[in-house]
């Protein structure tokens, strides 16, 4: 049962890491905004799909942003109350580490179950659904950029196309004209038909063109090549940048990297189990580095604590590679963080329960 203490100390915090979360949510969205903004822009996906793309990518995030607005919110909330006095009165009046734990630890319970779902289970759906919408908007972007009736360039400024319509259907079109200059000469191509296809695994994009010719050679000479075709492929983009083996990992659900279960797939499921530990450990490190003199207001300790973050995060992803590739496990980062806000405790209370018994023999 909480007390009056208690529970105050859990409001002011819930406060104030309510506050951080969603300052934090908010840098978040306007980062990817921009980036899914630029990306419609230059016709990679269609503007119809950048606000699914946001929201499934910032679902994504919350793994970051929950741990990292707790930390910080335990911080504010304690500095607070350094500063105003109410911790040293709360000491004089009994006040021990564990009773001050025990506010944050209901609070940090519940960030862990939160996190444990997100790095179980829905993190690794909403970033297989954002990889899936990302391949599908790439796949119709060229066409659904396209305007009956207007030029667009593509294959890095080499070529230009020209579609004079789209079929009912939305995905197939009509009187293609497409050429290309090279140093060889240039190529001209018209056809009846066309359809934007995505190469699976590399990310080209293709035109299929069906019914048409092919007219080759160098402008001012007579030597031209006419090639009639009845079906044709045209490269309108290079592979795209994989993301990597990492990225396909943090995709798979639980039951196919158990399935997989090679040094990689336990990397990545050790990593989705260490998130929920990730805020204990930070809380275990939070109340020890908030301790500061009341004079020296409430964020004071702040810099330190993103430090601190910071410095962790980098571990436990330098940890993941090393178990990735089969050297140490990924536990010693949780472990060393246990570790340090021991040592801190130790030092803050530890050294004053001594000294207060020291001052009682006398």
């Amino acid at each position: 049962m909480l007390g009056v203490f208690d529970r105050y100390v859990v409001r002011q915090t819930a406060l104030a890491w309510t506050g951080v979360g969603l300052v934090l949510i908010l840098i978040v969205v306007v980062n990817r905004f921009a980036v899914y903004l630029g990306q419609a822009a230059s016709g990679e996906i269609p503007a119809g799909g950048t606000f699914a793309l946001l929201g499934l990518s910032t679902l994504g995030l919350l793994e970051i942003v929950i741990p990292v607005s707790l930390f910080l919110a335990v911080m504010l909330t304690l500095g607070r109350l350094y500063r105003d006095g109410e911790a040293p009165v709360a000491w004089a009046c009994g006040l021990t580490p564990a009773r001050l734990y025990r506010p944050f630890a209901l609070l940090a319970i519940i960030a862990a179950l939160v996190l444990a779902g997100l790095a179980l289970y829905v993190s690794p759906w909403a970033k297989a659904t954002v990889h899936r919408l990302e391949n599908q908007a790439r796949a119709t972007a060229q066409v659904s950029v396209l305007v009956p009736g207007r030029f667009k360039s593509f294959a890095g400024g080499t070529g230009v196309f020209y579609a004079g319509g789209i079929a009912s259907d939305g995905h197939t079109l009509t009187h293609i004209y497409a050429e290309m200059t090279s140093e060889g000469g240039t190529a001209a191509i018209v056809a009846k038909r066309g359809r934007v296809v995505l190469v699976p695994g590399t990310g080209e994009r293709h035109l299929k063109l069906e019914d048409g010719a092919r007219y080759a050679g160098v402008p001012g000479r007579l030597d031209w090549t006419v090639t009639r075709f009845k079906h044709a492929d045209l490269l309108i983009s290079p592979p795209q940048n994989s993301s990597g083996k990492e990225t396909d990992l943090d995709r798979m659900t639980i039951p196919e990297l158990l399935a997989r279960n090679d040094a990689p797939a336990r990397a990545a499921l050790a990593w989705r189990i260490a998130q929920p530990f990730t805020v204990l450990v930070l809380i275990l490190i939070a109340v020890p580095l908030a301790h500061t003199r009341p004079r020296r207001g409430r964020y004071a300790r702040l810099v330190p604590a993103i430090l601190i973050f910071i410095v962790y995060f980098n571990l436990l992803g330098v940890a993941r590679v090393w178990m990735a590739r089969g050297h140490l496990p990924l536990w010693w980062v949780p472990a060393l963080g246990a570790l340090v806000g021991g040592i801190l405790l130790w030092r803050q209370y530890g050294r004053r329960r001594r000294a207060s018994g020291a001052r009682d023999d006398r």
